[in-house]
């Protein structure tokens, strides 16, 4: 497969999916906003095969309560409405409480009532409808009834590898997007300046510079009343990240590939700990960490200039946090940095897959065909375009750039901002990466920015450059979505076992002289041991030989085509 660029450019990955894009708008039978049916398109356009009767099918929706009382409800609202009077099919909308969906699909399922195209995060509870022979094969319908999807799967072969279960057949359908950073490591640029010291680019240059942060009185107030680090939430995540210790955020995936086996971490723990009780040691971060469990401590300490070392949750979308920041400290300059090399290697900071399966069609569907012919209208740009900016002439326009732009913010957060949960096989970044793709994100094409804004927006490409880069990867062997679901005897096993050793971690790092690094990894193999851990660990390493050349690992999404 091709490799994957790395700099600020769009990935090669991505690029080709341009001329995806013009086939599948072309493909679409009418104009956004259009009342008629789209199955009568032109045949050459690679339009749907539909059913010689226009079809009736049913979805589900996910309901998380928000649509206004004047829009209606999940089920029937303006963008229900408008992919009746525009798509293939007639759709009857199921609704699915959006935190309590398992409970409801197992309900619809027992009565016979379950929706024909069924949407569901939980990729666990997927496996289970396949076990359970209460998904339909795709591999036969998809040519012939999603031709437009079926060119999707034959640009991202990935996708379609995904989407194939022990089977080998096809039974989930998903989406694409670009690689986009989740947490990214911001420095105080301004302050590195005012102490002479560089971009730290190993774990030792960042020590000295956290330290020097916290003694030297960066801010030129004449107090220490500064913090180099911060180690809750996101900026303890990042830490972790950069030593590749994974258990600590996931607590349930303490194994990664080495020489070609599968093997259970000690050593990335152990190294990430270590370092995390030499900052605390030494007062270069704030003690109370462990109650600012969502990390709102260490973003105001942020705001108000007296941290010099930040790892943001969404950094590059954050942009209220940063005009809050250069409010109270216009002087302040942000630098996003690559996790420091370590002993254990470089690495990249946690993203999203930028492949997901998201849905799966009933067995007991009536009409197939209609259910991929629907399937294939979502997945165009009229129908993607519409879900996500709403309706164009009543919440957007494109007349100045090309690009969606919103008529009415205030008119759109009532009308426009509902309808998300709709989009779940909508894969527009890819579609049109110039209005929605990598290319808006490094212009997002906002009118009138102020220099606060071009400030932030100017942080992105050096933060996609320093992350999404094939030597810096991510520390997961898979993707999270992608990992292996243990049998049931041996999750409860690491249940408790789980918990016991993140304690054990905490408590090496607060503990003190007391409490030493090298005594908690005992600590926390002796609870492995103890819950029969072991067990858990062959069943991982037998799962990686018998798959390795079959599953997706995550150099398969670097590689990505």
């Amino acid at each position: 497969m091709k490799a994957m660029k790395t700099k600020g450019t769009l990935p090669a990955a991505l690029a080709g999916i341009l001329a995806l894009g013009a086939v599948l708008s072309a493909c679409s039978a009418k104009e956004e906003g259009s009342n008629a049916p789209s199955a009568g398109g032109n045949p050459s356009a690679s339009a749907p095969a539909a059913p010689v009767k226009r079809g009736s099918i049913t979805s589900s929706a996910y309901d998380r309560g928000t649509v206004p009382a004047a829009e209606g409800t999940m089920e029937n609202n303006r963008y229900t409405r408008w992919l009746n009077e525009n798509g293939p099919v007639d759709v009857k909308f199921v609704a699915i409480p959006r935190f309590d969906s398992i409970q409801k699909y197992n309900t619809l399922f027992a009565s016979g009532s379950a929706p024909d195209l069924i949407f569901e995060y939980d990729s666990s509870y997927r496996r289970q409808l396949y076990e359970q022979k209460q998904l339909l094969p795709l591999d036969d319908l998809i040519p012939k009834y999603a031709p437009n999807y079926n060119k999707f799967l034959e640009q991202y072969p990935v996708l379609k590898k995904l989407g194939t279960k022990s089977d080998g057949k096809l039974y989930e359908l998903g989406t694409v997007s670009s690689i986009r950073p989740n947490h990214v490591l911001f420095i105080r640029g301004d302050w590195l300046k005012k102490l002479n010291l560089e971009v730290p680019k190993t774990d030792e240059e960042l020590f000295s510079v956290a330290k020097a942060f916290a003694t030297q009185d960066p801010d030129g107030n004449g107090k220490q009343d500064t913090y180099g680090f911060s180690l809750s939430f996101v900026s303890g995540m990042v830490l972790d990240f950069m030593f590749g210790n994974v258990f600590t955020i996931y607590e349930k995936y303490p194994w990664y590939v080495k020489d070609g086996e599968l093997l259970h971490d000690w050593e990335r723990s152990a190294a990430a700990v270590a370092y995390k009780k030499k900052i605390y040691d030494e007062g270069l971060v704030d003690k109370d960490f462990l109650t600012d469990t969502k990390g709102e401590k260490a973003k105001q300490d942020w705001i108000n200039g007296k941290l010099g070392i930040y790892g943001a949750n969404s950094g590059l979308s954050d942009k209220d946090t940063f005009q809050a920041l250069k409010k109270l400290n216009p002087q302040a300059e942000l630098i996003p940095i690559a996790l420091p090399k370590t002993s254990i290697g470089q690495f990249a900071p946690m993203f999203p897959s930028p492949i997901r399966n998201t849905a799966v069609v009933n067995a007991k569907a009536k009409d197939p065909a209609a259910v991929l012919a629907y399937v294939d209208f979502l997945i165009q740009e009229p129908a993607a375009r519409t879900l996500s900016n709403g309706i164009k002439g009543v919440h957007y326009e494109t007349e100045s750039t090309g690009c969606p732009q919103p008529i009415d913010i205030e008119k759109n957060k009532i009308e426009a901002n509902y309808q998300y949960d709709l989009t779940l096989l909508s894969s527009l970044e890819v579609l049109n990466p110039k209005c929605s793709g990598l290319e808006a994100y490094f212009d997002p094409l906002v009118l009138n920015k102020t220099e606060v804004e071009k400030e932030f927006y100017a942080l992105r490409k050096p933060a996609y450059e320093a992350y999404v880069s094939k030597e810096r990867q991510l520390p997961l062997y898979t993707m999270i979505d992608f990992m292996p679901a243990l049998p049931q005897d041996l999750q409860l096993l690491t249940t408790n076992a789980f918990k016991t050793i993140q304690d054990t971690w905490v408590k090496a790092i607060v503990g003190g002289k007391g409490y030493t690094v090298d005594q908690a990894v005992k600590d926390a193999q002796g609870a492995w041991e103890k819950a029969s851990g072991g067990k858990v660990d062959d069943w991982y390493k037998q799962w990686y030989k018998e798959n390795k050349d079959t599953a997706i690992f995550t150099k398969d999404i670097y590689d990505m085509k």
